[in-house]
C-alpha cells in the first residue's frame, strides 16, 4: 500500500487484488522520493590557516547549551565514555561499562588532573564540524555527515551544521 497526502486529498494505491474492491476511485499513482536536499552544503578542500583559532567559533560558545542532542540523533556519531559500576554485595567487585556519550557534552574530554581538551562549546562545535566535514573526508575520501538534518531538527537552539559549513566556506573564499 502506498499513501500520499496532498492538499485536501489522500492518494492511495493498493497492490493487493483482494483489497482492490475497497477503493472508490482508482488513480494511477507512483511514489515520489526525495532525490536531493533543499539545503546545499559546501566545505572547502583546503582550510585557511588559523581557522581553528578563529573568532568564528565564539558564536557557538554563546549559542550552544551543550545538551548533546545533535550527536545523540546523528546516525554517524559513535562517541562513548567508560563508567565504573561497583556492586553493593561486594565492594571489591564491579564492572566497567561502555556508555553512549557525546563530544558536545560537558566533561567528555576531561582527563585526570582537571585537564580538558575542549572547555568551551565553540571548541566542541569546531571539533564536531571539522571531524564530520573535513578530517574524515581528508582521510577516507568522503564526508562523514550524511546530510539527513537530524541534528538541525533536534537542536533546541536552532544551530545548523549545514549553515556552519557554508559560513566556513564563505570565510575561506574571502581569504
Amino acid at each position: 500500500m502506498f499513501i500520499r497526502p496532498e492538499g485536501d486529498f489522500v492518494y492511495v494505491e493498493i497492490n493487493n487484488k483482494e483489497l482492490d474492491r475497497l477503493e472508490e476511485k482508482v488513480v494511477d499513482l507512483s511514489p515520489c522520493f526525495v532525490m536531493e536536499n533543499k539545503t546545499k552544503v559546501s566545505m572547502p578542500d583546503k582550510l585557511a590557516k588559523g581557522l581553528a583559532q578563529s573568532a568564528f567559533w565564539e558564536e557557538y560558545s554563546s549559542r550552544c547549551i551543550g545538551c548533546g542532542r545533535c550527536s545523540f540523533v546523528c546516525p554517524t556519531c559513535s562517541c562513548f565514555s567508560m563508567q565504573d559500576i561497583f556492586y553493593k554485595e561486594n565492594k571489591n567487585m564491579g564492572e566497567r561499562r561502555r556508555v553512549w556519550s557525546s563530544c558536545m557534552v560537558d566533561g567528555f574530554t576531561d582527563m585526570a588532573g582537571g585537564h580538558s581538551f575542549r572547555k568551551k562549546q565553540g571548541d566542541r562545535m569546531r571539533f564536531r564540524v571539522m571531524h564530520k566535514l573535513h578530517d574524515y573526508k581528508k582521510r577516507f575520501g568522503y564526508h562523514m555527515c550524511v546530510g539527513c538534518g537530524r541534528c538541525d531538527d533536534a537542536c533546541p537552539e536552532y544551530i545548523s551544521i549545514a549553515h556552519c559549513a557554508n559560513k566556513l566556506m564563505s570565510i575561506v573564499e574571502e581569504k
